[in-house]
Protein backbone atom coordinates (compact mmCIF):
# COMPACT_ATOMS: atom_id res chain seq x y z
CA UNK A 1 0.00 0.00 0.00
CA UNK A 2 2.67 2.62 0.69
CA UNK A 3 4.59 1.05 -2.43
CA UNK A 4 1.65 2.28 -4.29
CA UNK A 5 1.02 5.29 -2.48
CA UNK A 6 5.04 6.40 -2.90
CA UNK A 7 4.43 5.41 -6.85
CA UNK A 8 1.65 7.80 -6.94
CA UNK A 9 2.85 10.74 -5.78
CA UNK A 10 6.08 10.56 -7.91
CA UNK A 11 3.71 9.84 -11.04
CA UNK A 12 1.73 12.89 -10.00
CA UNK A 13 4.66 15.24 -9.33
CA UNK A 14 6.19 14.01 -12.36
CA UNK A 15 3.18 14.71 -14.76
CA UNK A 16 2.69 18.25 -12.79
CA UNK A 17 6.38 18.85 -14.21
CA UNK A 18 5.98 17.52 -17.79
CA UNK A 19 2.65 19.63 -17.92
CA UNK A 20 4.05 23.01 -17.28
CA UNK A 21 7.31 22.60 -19.57
CA UNK A 22 4.93 21.38 -21.99
CA UNK A 23 2.61 24.22 -21.10
CA UNK A 24 5.61 26.50 -21.09
CA UNK A 25 6.81 25.48 -24.35
CA UNK A 26 3.63 25.70 -26.38
CA UNK A 27 2.20 28.91 -24.85
CA UNK A 28 4.09 32.01 -26.67
CA UNK A 29 6.54 34.39 -25.16
CA UNK A 30 4.85 37.89 -23.74
CA UNK A 31 7.03 40.62 -24.59
CA UNK A 32 6.18 42.92 -21.55
CA UNK A 33 4.34 42.17 -18.54
CA UNK A 34 1.82 44.93 -17.58
CA UNK A 35 1.49 44.31 -14.42
CA UNK A 36 4.85 44.43 -13.48
CA UNK A 37 5.69 47.44 -16.04
CA UNK A 38 8.61 45.98 -17.39
CA UNK A 39 9.92 44.03 -20.23
CA UNK A 40 10.28 40.12 -20.26
CA UNK A 41 13.25 37.76 -20.75
CA UNK A 42 13.26 36.36 -24.55
CA UNK A 43 14.81 32.94 -25.01
CA UNK A 44 18.36 33.39 -25.48
CA UNK A 45 19.99 32.22 -28.42
CA UNK A 46 21.22 28.72 -28.25
CA UNK A 47 24.83 27.77 -29.75
CA UNK A 48 27.30 24.83 -29.16
CA UNK A 49 29.53 27.72 -27.55
CA UNK A 50 26.94 29.47 -25.21
CA UNK A 51 26.20 25.90 -23.51
CA UNK A 52 29.25 26.39 -21.62
CA UNK A 53 28.59 29.68 -20.96
CA UNK A 54 27.56 30.80 -17.85
CA UNK A 55 25.96 34.03 -18.82
CA UNK A 56 23.69 31.90 -21.05
CA UNK A 57 22.44 29.97 -18.22
CA UNK A 58 22.01 32.64 -16.71
CA UNK A 59 19.46 34.13 -19.46
CA UNK A 60 17.78 31.03 -19.36
CA UNK A 61 16.80 30.78 -16.08
CA UNK A 62 15.70 34.42 -16.33
CA UNK A 63 13.63 33.36 -19.60
CA UNK A 64 12.22 30.40 -17.72
CA UNK A 65 11.13 32.34 -14.36
CA UNK A 66 9.77 34.97 -16.75
CA UNK A 67 7.58 33.08 -19.12
CA UNK A 68 6.44 30.30 -16.84
CA UNK A 69 3.20 29.32 -17.13
CA UNK A 70 0.39 31.18 -14.68
CA UNK A 71 3.00 33.65 -13.36
CA UNK A 72 0.71 36.04 -12.66
CA UNK A 73 -1.35 33.92 -10.36
CA UNK A 74 1.25 32.59 -8.39
CA UNK A 75 2.30 36.25 -7.69
CA UNK A 76 -1.38 36.71 -6.55
CA UNK A 77 -1.32 33.98 -4.48
CA UNK A 78 2.08 34.76 -2.73
CA UNK A 79 1.01 37.78 -1.92
CA UNK A 80 -2.37 36.79 -0.61
CA UNK A 81 -0.28 34.17 1.85
CA UNK A 82 1.79 36.77 3.17
CA UNK A 83 -0.93 39.26 3.78
CA UNK A 84 -3.66 36.72 5.17
CA UNK A 85 -1.74 33.97 6.52
CA UNK A 86 1.22 35.14 7.54
CA UNK A 87 -0.32 38.41 8.66
CA UNK A 88 2.78 40.33 7.26
CA UNK A 89 2.15 43.99 7.09
CA UNK A 90 3.29 44.79 4.01
CA UNK A 91 4.09 42.77 1.09
CA UNK A 92 7.20 43.69 -1.95
CA UNK A 93 7.49 46.98 -0.25
CA UNK A 94 3.36 47.54 -0.13
CA UNK A 95 1.00 47.22 2.37
CA UNK A 96 -2.79 47.60 2.21
CA UNK A 97 -4.76 50.00 4.73
CA UNK A 98 -8.58 50.00 3.97
CA UNK A 99 -8.69 49.00 0.77
CA UNK A 100 -5.58 51.97 -0.31
CA UNK A 101 -2.30 49.99 -1.35
CA UNK A 102 0.89 52.40 -0.34
CA UNK A 103 4.38 52.01 -0.55
CA UNK A 104 6.85 51.46 2.68
CA UNK A 105 9.37 53.49 3.03
CA UNK A 106 11.80 52.78 6.09
CA UNK A 107 14.64 54.95 5.33
CA UNK A 108 14.81 58.76 5.21
CA UNK A 109 18.15 59.99 3.59
CA UNK A 110 18.56 63.29 4.59
CA UNK A 111 21.75 63.72 2.10
CA UNK A 112 19.31 63.35 -0.83
CA UNK A 113 16.98 65.72 0.22
CA UNK A 114 19.56 68.12 1.26
CA UNK A 115 21.04 67.65 -2.37
CA UNK A 116 17.58 68.36 -3.91
CA UNK A 117 17.17 71.72 -1.79
CA UNK A 118 20.99 72.65 -3.21
CA UNK A 119 19.75 71.53 -6.69
CA UNK A 120 17.21 74.03 -6.55
CA UNK A 121 19.07 76.95 -5.07
CA UNK A 122 21.85 76.30 -7.79
CA UNK A 123 19.59 75.86 -10.63
CA UNK A 124 17.82 79.74 -9.01
CA UNK A 125 21.31 81.07 -9.03
CA UNK A 126 22.49 80.25 -12.00
CA UNK A 127 19.53 81.20 -14.65
CA UNK A 128 15.97 82.12 -12.47
CA UNK A 129 17.97 85.61 -10.68
CA UNK A 130 15.02 87.60 -12.61
CA UNK A 131 12.57 85.41 -13.01
CA UNK A 132 10.06 84.55 -9.57
CA UNK A 133 10.74 81.43 -8.18
CA UNK A 134 8.54 79.08 -5.77
CA UNK A 135 8.16 75.74 -4.65
CA UNK A 136 6.33 72.77 -3.45
CA UNK A 137 6.72 69.36 -2.61
CA UNK A 138 3.73 67.02 -2.98
CA UNK A 139 3.05 64.37 0.00
CA UNK A 140 3.43 60.53 -0.60
CA UNK A 141 0.00 58.80 0.03
CA UNK A 142 1.57 57.54 3.35
CA UNK A 143 2.08 61.07 4.71
CA UNK A 144 -1.70 60.46 5.70
CA UNK A 145 -0.95 56.59 7.91
CA UNK A 146 2.04 58.50 8.95
CA UNK A 147 0.42 58.14 12.41
CA UNK A 148 -0.95 54.47 11.89
CA UNK A 149 2.68 52.48 12.86
CA UNK A 150 3.70 51.58 9.08
CA UNK A 151 7.24 52.18 7.81
CA UNK A 152 6.94 55.62 6.47
CA UNK A 153 9.61 58.98 5.80
CA UNK A 154 10.25 60.83 8.87
CA UNK A 155 8.14 63.26 6.92
CA UNK A 156 8.95 65.98 9.46
CA UNK A 157 12.39 65.85 9.14
CA UNK A 158 12.10 66.14 5.14
CA UNK A 159 9.86 69.13 5.47
CA UNK A 160 12.32 70.44 8.04
CA UNK A 161 15.45 70.25 5.89
CA UNK A 162 13.64 71.75 2.20
CA UNK A 163 12.28 74.71 4.54
CA UNK A 164 15.23 75.62 6.14
CA UNK A 165 18.00 74.92 2.79
CA UNK A 166 16.02 75.62 0.27
CA UNK A 167 17.18 79.63 0.05
CA UNK A 168 16.40 80.57 -3.87
CA UNK A 169 13.13 79.99 -3.73
CA UNK A 170 9.65 81.04 -1.73
CA UNK A 171 7.71 77.84 -0.08
CA UNK A 172 3.51 77.36 -1.09
CA UNK A 173 2.73 74.23 1.40
CA UNK A 174 -0.13 72.77 -0.37
CA UNK A 175 -0.66 69.41 2.02
CA UNK A 176 -3.81 71.45 4.03
CA UNK A 177 -5.20 71.03 0.13
CA UNK A 178 -4.63 67.98 -0.13
CA UNK A 179 -6.12 63.60 1.23
CA UNK A 180 -5.82 60.26 0.65
CA UNK A 181 -9.09 60.50 -1.15
CA UNK A 182 -7.27 62.70 -3.83
CA UNK A 183 -4.83 59.97 -4.35
CA UNK A 184 -5.84 56.81 -6.57
CA UNK A 185 -6.30 53.77 -4.53
CA UNK A 186 -3.86 51.74 -6.44
CA UNK A 187 -1.42 54.25 -7.57
CA UNK A 188 0.84 56.50 -5.91
CA UNK A 189 -0.19 59.93 -7.81
CA UNK A 190 -3.35 62.30 -7.02
CA UNK A 191 -6.52 63.00 -9.46
CA UNK A 192 -6.27 65.95 -11.24
CA UNK A 193 -10.47 66.19 -10.70
CA UNK A 194 -9.42 66.42 -7.01
CA UNK A 195 -6.67 69.55 -7.17
CA UNK A 196 -8.52 72.23 -8.03
CA UNK A 197 -7.87 73.61 -4.30
CA UNK A 198 -4.51 72.69 -4.87
CA UNK A 199 -4.01 75.26 -7.99
CA UNK A 200 -5.85 77.48 -6.67
CA UNK A 201 -3.80 77.95 -3.87
CA UNK A 202 -0.49 77.87 -5.86
CA UNK A 203 -2.06 80.18 -8.69
CA UNK A 204 -3.33 83.12 -5.93
CA UNK A 205 0.92 82.16 -4.61
CA UNK A 206 2.06 83.07 -8.25
CA UNK A 207 -0.27 85.79 -8.62
CA UNK A 208 -2.67 84.17 -11.02
CA UNK A 209 -5.21 82.70 -9.46
CA UNK A 210 -7.88 84.89 -10.75
CA UNK A 211 -7.12 84.26 -14.36
CA UNK A 212 -7.27 80.21 -13.89
CA UNK A 213 -9.99 77.87 -15.72
CA UNK A 214 -12.83 77.65 -13.24
CA UNK A 215 -14.17 74.27 -12.57
CA UNK A 216 -17.17 74.57 -14.33
CA UNK A 217 -15.59 75.10 -17.54
CA UNK A 218 -14.12 71.80 -17.29
CA UNK A 219 -15.31 68.41 -18.96
CA UNK A 220 -14.22 64.94 -16.99
CA UNK A 221 -13.44 61.91 -19.20
CA UNK A 222 -13.40 58.74 -18.15
CA UNK A 223 -10.79 55.64 -18.36
CA UNK A 224 -10.80 52.49 -17.06
CA UNK A 225 -9.74 50.13 -15.72
CA UNK A 226 -6.97 52.26 -14.18
CA UNK A 227 -3.91 49.61 -12.61
CA UNK A 228 -1.57 51.44 -10.95
CA UNK A 229 1.79 50.58 -10.00
CA UNK A 230 1.67 49.99 -6.46
CA UNK A 231 -1.12 47.51 -6.80
CA UNK A 232 1.01 45.86 -9.74
CA UNK A 233 3.77 45.48 -6.99
CA UNK A 234 1.65 44.16 -4.14
CA UNK A 235 0.36 41.61 -6.67
CA UNK A 236 -2.85 41.95 -5.10
CA UNK A 237 -6.65 40.80 -6.67
CA UNK A 238 -7.98 44.64 -6.27
CA UNK A 239 -10.14 46.22 -8.35
CA UNK A 240 -9.36 48.94 -11.03
CA UNK A 241 -9.48 53.04 -10.37
CA UNK A 242 -10.72 55.15 -13.23
CA UNK A 243 -8.78 57.96 -14.30
CA UNK A 244 -10.08 60.83 -15.00
CA UNK A 245 -8.52 63.50 -16.92
CA UNK A 246 -10.28 67.81 -17.64
CA UNK A 247 -10.09 69.63 -20.53
CA UNK A 248 -11.38 72.52 -21.11
CA UNK A 249 -11.17 75.12 -23.86
CA UNK A 250 -7.46 76.14 -22.69
CA UNK A 251 -6.61 73.02 -23.05
CA UNK A 252 -7.86 72.04 -26.11
CA UNK A 253 -6.82 74.67 -27.87
CA UNK A 254 -3.11 73.93 -26.63
CA UNK A 255 -0.26 73.01 -28.73
CA UNK A 256 2.58 70.86 -27.15
CA UNK A 257 5.88 70.01 -28.76
CA UNK A 258 9.21 69.31 -27.00
CA UNK A 259 12.29 67.34 -28.13
CA UNK A 260 10.92 63.70 -27.68
CA UNK A 261 7.15 64.68 -27.93
CA UNK A 262 5.46 63.08 -31.07
CA UNK A 263 1.23 63.73 -29.82
CA UNK A 264 0.93 67.50 -29.88
CA UNK A 265 -1.96 67.54 -27.82
CA UNK A 266 -2.16 67.35 -23.24
CA UNK A 267 -3.47 64.06 -23.10
CA UNK A 268 -2.29 61.27 -25.72
CA UNK A 269 -4.78 58.82 -24.59
CA UNK A 270 -3.77 55.83 -26.83
CA UNK A 271 -1.07 56.08 -24.19
CA UNK A 272 -3.60 54.51 -21.27
CA UNK A 273 -3.30 51.18 -23.14
CA UNK A 274 0.24 51.24 -22.25
CA UNK A 275 2.90 50.36 -19.44
CA UNK A 276 1.53 53.03 -17.43
CA UNK A 277 -2.02 54.45 -17.85
CA UNK A 278 -0.89 57.46 -16.09
CA UNK A 279 1.13 58.56 -19.11
CA UNK A 280 -2.09 59.77 -20.48
CA UNK A 281 -1.27 63.37 -18.97
CA UNK A 282 1.54 65.30 -21.15
CA UNK A 283 2.85 61.63 -22.63
CA UNK A 284 4.40 60.42 -18.97
CA UNK A 285 8.20 60.35 -19.10
CA UNK A 286 9.33 63.63 -20.94
CA UNK A 287 12.64 65.72 -20.18
CA UNK A 288 10.92 69.42 -21.53
CA UNK A 289 7.75 69.81 -23.16
CA UNK A 290 6.21 73.37 -23.96
CA UNK A 291 2.96 73.84 -23.93
CA UNK A 292 1.94 76.68 -25.79
CA UNK A 293 -1.58 78.40 -24.74
CA UNK A 294 -3.33 80.48 -27.31
CA UNK A 295 -7.02 80.97 -25.02
CA UNK A 296 -4.67 81.77 -22.16
CA UNK A 297 -5.81 85.19 -20.18
CA UNK A 298 -2.25 86.53 -19.82
CA UNK A 299 0.45 86.81 -21.16
CA UNK A 300 2.91 85.22 -18.62
CA UNK A 301 4.95 82.30 -18.75
CA UNK A 302 5.42 79.65 -16.62
CA UNK A 303 8.05 77.02 -15.89
CA UNK A 304 7.54 73.86 -13.98
CA UNK A 305 10.68 71.73 -12.71
CA UNK A 306 8.23 68.86 -11.78
CA UNK A 307 8.39 64.88 -11.62
CA UNK A 308 4.94 62.35 -13.05
CA UNK A 309 3.04 64.58 -10.35
CA UNK A 310 3.33 67.62 -12.55
CA UNK A 311 2.10 66.17 -15.80
CA UNK A 312 -1.29 66.08 -14.23
CA UNK A 313 -1.23 69.80 -12.54
CA UNK A 314 0.43 71.50 -15.57
CA UNK A 315 -2.51 71.17 -18.04
CA UNK A 316 -4.72 73.03 -15.14
CA UNK A 317 -2.54 76.40 -15.26
CA UNK A 318 -3.30 76.62 -19.15
CA UNK A 319 -6.09 79.19 -18.73
CA UNK A 320 -3.58 81.55 -16.75
CA UNK A 321 -0.19 81.39 -18.71
CA UNK A 322 0.26 81.84 -22.42
CA UNK A 323 3.16 79.55 -22.49
CA UNK A 324 4.06 76.20 -19.82
CA UNK A 325 7.65 74.89 -20.04
CA UNK A 326 7.78 72.02 -17.74
CA UNK A 327 11.44 70.16 -17.09
CA UNK A 328 11.95 66.89 -15.54
CA UNK A 329 15.45 67.18 -13.56
CA UNK A 330 15.54 63.32 -13.98
CA UNK A 331 15.64 63.44 -17.30
CA UNK A 332 18.11 66.50 -18.32
CA UNK A 333 21.00 67.48 -17.09
CA UNK A 334 20.87 70.93 -15.47
CA UNK A 335 23.86 71.63 -17.31
CA UNK A 336 22.51 71.14 -20.87
CA UNK A 337 19.49 73.42 -19.71
CA UNK A 338 20.14 76.83 -21.40
CA UNK A 339 20.54 74.51 -24.75
CA UNK A 340 16.88 74.08 -24.58
CA UNK A 341 15.13 76.68 -22.71
CA UNK A 342 15.08 80.48 -22.31
CA UNK A 343 14.16 81.57 -19.40
CA UNK A 344 12.27 85.08 -19.63
CA UNK A 345 12.80 87.46 -16.85
CA UNK A 346 9.56 88.11 -14.87
CA UNK A 347 8.13 84.98 -15.26
CA UNK A 348 6.98 81.90 -12.82
CA UNK A 349 8.90 79.21 -12.00
CA UNK A 350 7.95 76.42 -9.78
CA UNK A 351 9.78 73.42 -8.44
CA UNK A 352 6.94 70.45 -7.57
CA UNK A 353 8.35 66.85 -6.77
CA UNK A 354 7.19 64.69 -4.09
CA UNK A 355 8.54 63.35 -1.18
CA UNK A 356 9.47 59.96 -2.33
CA UNK A 357 11.79 61.68 -5.60
CA UNK A 358 13.47 64.11 -2.98
CA UNK A 359 14.21 61.24 -0.62
CA UNK A 360 16.23 59.67 -3.71
CA UNK A 361 16.79 62.86 -5.33
CA UNK A 362 20.33 62.09 -6.94
CA UNK A 363 18.26 60.67 -9.80
CA UNK A 364 17.75 64.54 -10.51
CA UNK A 365 21.11 65.80 -12.69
Amino acid sequence: MKKAKYILTVAVFVCLILGLAVWQAVLPDREKSYTERRELAQAPEITVKSLFNREFSDKLESYLLDQFPMREGFRKLNSLFRFDVLRQLDTNGIFLEDGVVYKAETVTNEEQIRYAAQLYNAVADAWLSECNVYYTVVPDKSWFVRDEGYPVLDYDTLFEIMEEDVTRARYIDIKDTLSIDKYYRTDTHWKQPDLFDTVQKLGDAMGVGEYLTPRGEYTEHTLSPFYGVYMQQAAVPMEGDELVYLTSEATDSAVVSGPMYKYGTVYPTELFEGMDGYDVFLGGTQPIIEINCPDAKTDRELYIFRDSFGSSLAPLFTGAYAKITVIDLRYVTTAYLPNYVTFTPGSDVLFVNSTLVLNTAMIMR
